[in-house]
């Protein structure tokens, strides 16, 4: 899967893939996530698109830094935070996810520390060693028991039975196996293409975070998703 592909896809959007852009449910899945986030201090929130649920988070946080490799997702950012007076304590910044830890040690210092990192809908686009990577770095800039909160994962194995309708219709039935075939076929033609297996990108079992916070010594948590039947968030904790 190519990193330029995503680049390219989310330099063309406008706004986060939510399940629903309208403010009542934004709200609610902020409120969900900040549930799990340690409020207070300094925020990173990688990933931040147009500020759906920064716009929110800003306001539990003395400072907080948005981060997106999308200049088109960080110009609807600014908008956002500006209506709604937000815009005083978060800065923004265009980078990817290698750039990011030079950016913040550029602008901030190198002793410069988050309370908490997270992380929407953002792992999908990361392969297996970025996202390893990521973990490791981010422990880096996180204070005594600071957080890294990767929320909205995708479970590759719930979200093709998703995604074949089984969680509609209840039954494992001739349409769902149908569903499946078809999810199947597309995966291989989009491969030949070079194109995403699925329009979500990667998806990962837990498994695979529990043993890098056991490679890592990091404090582990799992919890579903309230609003995704397919993802999950898992919330690593120094453990010092």
């Amino acid at each position: 899967m190519s990193k330029k592909y995503w680049i390219n896809y989310w330099n063309n959007q406008t706004h986060g893939q939510h399940r629903s852009q309208n403010e009542e449910f934004l709200k609610s899945e902020s409120d969900e996530k900040l549930f799990h986030l340690k409020k207070g201090g300094k925020l990173l929130d990688f990933g931040c698109g147009s500020a759906d649920l920064l716009s929110y988070y800003s306001r539990y946080y003395e400072f907080c830094v948005g981060a997106d490799s999308s200049k088109m997702m960080l110009e609807k950012a600014c908008e956002r935070l500006k209506s709604f007076n937000n815009q005083d304590n978060v800065e923004l910044i265009n980078c990817d996810n290698l750039q990011i830890w030079n950016e913040i040690k550029n602008k901030f210092g190198e002793n410069f520390k988050f309370n908490c990192i997270t992380t929407g809908q953002v792992v999908q686009y990361l392969d297996k060693k970025q996202v390893e990577d990521f973990i490791l770095n981010a422990a880096l800039y996180l204070t005594k028991n600071g957080k890294i909160c990767m929320f909205d994962i995708v479970d590759a194995r719930k979200y093709k039975l998703w995604e074949a309708g089984l969680f509609e219709r209840n039954s494992f039935d001739f349409y769902v196996v149908i569903k499946l075939v078809y999810c199947k076929l597309r995966s291989i033609v989009n491969k030949l293409k070079g194109k995403p297996l699925h329009p979500l990108g990667f998806g990962y079992p837990p498994s695979f975070f529990m043993n890098l916070a056991e490679k890592y010594k990091l404090k582990v948590s799992y919890v579903n998703s309230m609003f995704y039947e397919y993802r999950y968030h898992i919330i690593f904790c120094k453990n010092l």
